[in-house]
């Protein structure tokens, strides 16, 4: 059955016209958890506690044998009954277990996780009850193997990938569910928002739906006691997206290139990252990497790594310029990258 959008997936719910099956999976759990309440908020809230059911796959009641008897459960009130099945990547991209006579690029794609067997539930899918509405919440899924392929022959799968697209048509779609997401989050809050505003978050979101909510979080704190929320506060906020390679700090030691050092440190410190972890990376690469390239120079870089923790625990001097001088003394000779 062809995937349908979030969009789609709302009309249905508004329209109170649920499918027999559906799969949504994604990142964005937030809102997955809002559309499977939605999909729960078309049972009168008196009927929920006999028409609503929600399984752990992988849990106790939530074996495929389990997930199938109840979705044949005929409603009790009113004309469905709503299951849920949550984690349900345990059942739908289970742990490959080792075959040690088998190369695993030629392991059978087929094949299920040993021990776990969805004959009950294959045989529901085949044949689905139509007052049964069976939703299956996963955070990932492995199509290739014969649950998951069954599963998707039948259900209608809703991507929760966050509000980035492969496509102009994809993203198109992305940026809209992103403005939507503002702008309820906003109204939810009993706030409003310039136009502007959402445009700047989406827009430096980076297409990270995970940065987005945590910027939305940020402002509404930023902004508390003010009833419209203006570009200029959304801004401030909302930082520009860029990437900070952890390893780029090291890297750069070893290439014997203090300046290339020094400004990966800077965005590492700007990122937030704790000085402490700093100097806990670079004693591992001093420890391994460098023991083996060139010994010589562990001992100095030791003494200097224990100076700037010792300087870093007793408040020894700004914690900035300490990780600085660390890294320029750990700077030698370019060495010969082998990691």
């Amino acid at each position: 059955m062809p995937s349908v959008n979030i969009a789609a997936l709302r009309k249905q719910i508004a329209d109170g016209r649920l499918g027999p099956i559906y799969v949504l999976v994604g990142e964005d759990v937030r809102l997955v958890e809002r559309m499977v309440d939605a999909i729960e908020s078309t049972i009168d809230e008196p009927d929920r506690p006999f028409a609503v059911e929600r399984l752990y796959a992988g849990e106790a009641g939530g074996s495929p044998v389990d997930i199938a008897a109840a979705a044949r459960v005929y409603p009790m009130l009113g004309d469905r009954r709503i299951v849920i099945v949550l984690r349900a990547e345990r059942l739908l991209k289970p742990r490959r277990a080792a075959r040690p006579d088998v190369d695993s690029a030629e392991d059978d794609e087929d094949a299920d996780e040993p021990g776990l067997d969805a004959t009950a539930l294959e045989e529901y899918v085949a044949s689905a009850v139509p007052s049964t509405t069976l939703v299956f919440v996963a955070a990932e899924i492995d199509r290739t193997r014969r649950l998951t392929k069954r599963l998707l022959e039948r259900a209608q799968v809703v991507a929760f990938g966050g509000i980035g697209g492969d496509n102009p048509a994809e993203r198109r779609e992305g940026r809209a569910e992103a403005v939507r997401l503002v702008k309820e989050e906003i109204a939810r809050a009993g706030r409003a928002i310039d136009v502007a505003a959402v445009n700047a978050l989406v827009d430096r979101s980076g297409d990270d739906v995970t940065k987005l909510r945590g910027d939305l979080e940020r402002l509404l704190l930023y902004t508390e006691g003010q009833e419209r929320i203006t570009y200029d506060s959304a801004a401030e906020v909302a930082s520009i997206e860029t990437f900070v390679d952890d390893w780029a700090v090291v890297n750069a030691i070893a290439d014997g290139d203090a300046p290339r050092a020094l400004s990966a440190v800077a965005a590492r410190l700007d990122r937030g990252d704790s000085p402490h972890l700093l100097v806990g990376q670079l004693r591992w690469w001093v420890s391994g990497r460098l023991a083996e390239a060139d010994p010589d120079r562990v001992r100095p870089a030791i003494a200097a790594l224990l100076r700037t923790d010792l300087a870093l625990k007793t408040s020894g001097g700004d914690e900035r310029v300490l990780i600085e001088r660390l890294v320029v003394d750990l700077v030698g000779k370019r060495l010969a990258r082998r990691w």
